[in-house]
């Protein structure tokens, strides 16, 4: 952690892509924060037309593109680039599915117990 770094916890680095499904629009970005409850996605587009309580469906990537999984979700903020979406409640597979992604990048297991503000309030402000 960095002297000025405000955090309680060190952010752990989560490499992974994503898509985002919204309607009949699909965007290839990068999912920066995970937990059972939601995520933090960033889009490559800039402005995006989707308001918060939209239905999604966020797919898992590898990093050779393949899918590992999809979620459903609501997008739950959107602050330019950055979209946080609100998982339905995930089944005991994709729970540990989620699992194995937090362990290949070493992650603690508490980390993806998180609830969602606590994935808002890792957003750069």
């Amino acid at each position: 952690m960095f002297i000025d770094e405000r955090r309680c916890s060190p952010r752990f680095p989560f490499h992974s892509k994503g898509e985002l499904r919204l309607d009949f629009m699909t965007d290839r970005g990068t999912l920066i924060d995970i937990s059972l409850f939601g995520a933090l996605f960033e889009s490559k587009l800039f402005q995006m037309n989707v308001a918060q309580g939209d239905d999604c469906t966020l797919e898992i990537l590898n990093l050779s593109d393949d899918s590992l999984f999809a979620v459903q979700g609501l997008v739950a903020h959107i602050r330019n680039s950055l979209i946080g979406i609100q998982f339905v409640p995930l089944d005991k597979e994709r729970q540990n599915k989620l699992r194995q992604i937090g362990m290949l990048n070493l992650a603690p297991t508490n980390l993806f117990n998180r609830r969602l503000p606590a994935l808002f309030q890792a957003w750069p402000r």
